[in-house]
């Protein structure tokens, strides 16, 4: 992991340009799919809730200073690698891939109901009831960061998780 290291904050100061420049901006009833999330729920999953917190207070430091939005983001992004590092598979483990598969689908459905729980009750650009904010946008951000970690699964983490 340590190796790897250099790749994967790469890897993250891309994704948050992403997010902030480019995915931000594909909305459905306010609400746009968070692949910083996602990242951040994966590298929870294989490397523990610990390291998920760095890497959510990295990418909130950088999403904060890219959208203006400092406090908020850099909270709801460490704990959404809190969150999502209950669901750490140790990499010793005798899970099956599918068993593996469900604790990261748990681990992106858990960090972008609570980032988004976090975020919605400091920060309201639309002036929405807090109910709509919590239930309406965090099941439709739980849904949109579902698909796209299905699919990083599908494209990409298959190898990783057969280990």
């Amino acid at each position: 992991m340590t190796r790897s290291l250099p790749l994967l904050l790469v890897l993250l100061a891309v994704l948050c340009l992403i997010q902030v420049f480019g995915l931000s901006r594909l909305t459905l009833f306010g609400v746009s799919p968070d692949i910083v999330t996602t990242f951040v729920a994966v590298i929870s999953v294989f490397t523990g809730q610990r390291t998920g917190m760095t890497y959510g207070f990295a990418s909130g430091m950088l999403t904060g200073l890219l959208s203006g939005n400092i406090g908020v983001s850099l909270l709801t992004r460490i704990v959404e690698g809190f969150i999502s590092g209950y669901c750490h598979v140790p990499e010793k483990s005798h899970a099956t891939m599918t068993q593996k598969s469900r604790m990261l689908y748990l681990a992106i459905v858990l960090a972008s109901f609570f980032g988004n729980l976090v975020f919605n009750l400091f920060n309201d650009p639309l002036g929405e009831s807090l109910a709509y904010r919590i239930f309406i946008s965090g099941t439709l951000t739980c849904m949109m960061n579902l698909l796209l970690g299905i699919a990083l699964n599908k494209l990409f983490l298959r190898k990783t998780l057969s280990e």
